[in-house]
């Protein structure tokens, strides 16, 4: 196994907020500056653009996010076999059929 040496520093002036509100994301995911760094330019290399985006979803989504881990807290809705059914599903909070 060869050892990669990290000897490369990366500079880069970002507004004092926009530090902040990353931190707190990056914080959230797990995820260090340094990591961070890393992984963005590893991907770049790879794809020759930027072809990732992380998101934080916003609390209404967390929220369906974390329900649908407990069996006890997942909503039943009526089986939908085209995107109309399941829109219409959706709207009237139709139940399964049992």
């Amino acid at each position: 196994m060869v050892a990669i040496s990290k000897s490369d520093v990366v500079r880069a002036r970002i507004e004092p907020k926009v530090k902040r509100d990353a931190e707190i994301i990056l914080k959230r995911l797990g995820v260090s500056h340094s990591t961070f760094i890393n992984m963005s330019y590893r991907a770049v290399v790879e794809e020759g653009g930027i072809p990732f985006s992380l998101h934080v979803p916003n609390r209404e989504t967390a929220g369906v996010l974390r329900d649908a881990r407990k069996p006890s807290k997942r909503r039943v809705y009526a089986r939908a076999d085209t995107l109309d059914e399941f829109t219409t599903a959706m709207k009237t909070g139709a139940k399964r059929q049992r």
